[in-house]
């Protein structure tokens, strides 16, 4: 029997602990949007945030759904606290001859072309979040476990800020800019690459097996 790489070793322990993770956000769950009204609630919870962060006005938004063309062959992952969304996000797979939506918005070519997932329209309910940012944790471990159900391993993003660079750095994260910031989703953003065999240890370290935070 062919042994692990380390490359491979790592990766099979952030799998171990991202399913840990969405087993630890219980009572919310998590499934991939089927329906045209799941995928309607998370555009709208999606609104919901662009206006309350004054990113857009209302009335770019008919019907008061926040969405654009990726989402028709986007997956949407929803969290579901009983019959409330406390969260969403979205994964574009790639395609052949079809940017992703960092490399359209910041004219980029992610490298290694055509194994890279685009995660993106990350949205946590007023009503559930907090500094610990864990259902949005818990959401990156769902988004992560998706991405190597398609047999993948790299994911880029669009994120706001170096703070939300930060918070990911505290959750474990290892992040790398792949350029300057630019207007997208309405604020500056910075186009980054997550780096998850390097993140292993540290992610390992902040959340242990039981999936609780470490002091």
């Amino acid at each position: 029997m062919d042994r692990l790489s380390p490359a491979e070793i790592a990766l099979a322990q952030v799998d171990d602990l991202a399913r840990r993770a969405v087993d630890w956000i219980a009572p919310i769950r998590f499934r991939i949007a089927q329906a045209a009204a799941e995928r309607e609630a998370a555009y709208r919870l999606r609104y919901q945030a662009v206006i309350a962060h004054g990113w857009r006005k209302p009335e770019d938004m008919p019907g008061g759904l926040e969405r654009d063309a990726y989402d028709e062959t986007a997956i949407h992952i929803l969290a579901w606290d009983g019959d409330t969304l406390a969260a969403t996000a979205r994964l574009v797979l790639p395609q052949p001859g079809r940017r992703l939506p960092t490399e359209e918005a910041f004219d980029l070519r992610i490298e290694p072309a055509g194994q890279v997932v685009d995660a993106g329209r990350f949205v946590v309910a007023r009503e559930h979040s907090s500094i610990e940012h864990r259902v949005l944790a818990a959401m990156l471990a769902r988004g992560w476990l998706e991405v190597r159900a398609h047999g993948l391993a790299h994911v880029c993003a669009a994120f706001a800020s170096t703070s939300m660079l930060r918070v990911y750095e505290r959750m474990g994260l290892r992040a790398t800019a792949l350029g300057p910031p630019r207007y997208y989703w309405g604020a500056d953003r910075y186009p980054i690459l997550f780096d998850v065999v390097t993140s292993a240890p540290g992610l390992i370290t902040r959340w242990p097996v039981d999936g609780r935070e470490s002091p």
